[in-house]
């Protein structure tokens, strides 16, 4: 068995807006998310692009990334200022080191820092997320449904079941219907 080494020694994360990512690291994003996620469509985003990334560089390449949406959510009565994380996705070969808990970290004290209310994300597989904060919110949901740089309309679900919120202050997740007022992370 290879010695495990500490991820966080050698992987430095930063932050960036998307505007400014340059040709190398897109193309870099660009496999990285086709890697992870098969069948994920041939450039950076899946419906749009997210307003800033996190990336985790070793020695000089890219093995993992976040993106960040900046978005204000009605949630009931309630409107919420909220980071939406898309797209978490590590290289295979360093997994299991942190990385992406590092990653869920750094947009947490970013969300603390700015005064937003919430972190949300949709998963269906809620492992990493639920042992760094997140817990599943049941929530009836509406969107704007978008394929292929189209609006198709508004959508409405019962229960997406991969909901996940993370209260970043002291207030507990509201009850009612969530209008994302925009697409769906």
């Amino acid at each position: 068995m290879a010695p495990q080494r500490d991820a966080s020694e050698a992987t430095t994360l930063v932050r960036v807006a998307e505007a400014e990512v340059g040709t190398d690291i897109r193309q870099q994003v660009q496999a990285l998310l086709q890697m992870c996620f098969p069948g994920y469509p041939s450039r950076t985003y899946f419906k749009l692009p997210p307003h800033f990334r996190y990336l985790a560089m070793a020695h000089g390449a890219l093995v993992g990334q976040l993106g960040v949406e900046l978005r204000v959510i009605r949630v009931g009565s309630e409107v919420l200022r909220t980071f939406g994380v898309v797209d978490l996705c590590v290289m295979q070969r360093e997994r299991s080191q942190g990385l992406a808990a590092r990653l869920l970290a750094e947009v947490t004290e970013l969300a603390r820092g700015c005064g937003m209310d919430f972190v949300i994300l949709f998963a269906d597989d809620d492992r990493v997320y639920a042992r760094n904060g997140w817990t599943r919110a049941g929530n009836r949901c509406t969107w704007v449904k978008i394929h292929e740089h189209t609006t198709l309309g508004l959508t409405r679900a019962a229960q997406t079941g991969a909901l996940m919120v993370k209260a970043i202050g002291q207030q507990a997740w509201p009850e009612g219907d969530v209008d994302l007022l925009g697409h769906l992370f």
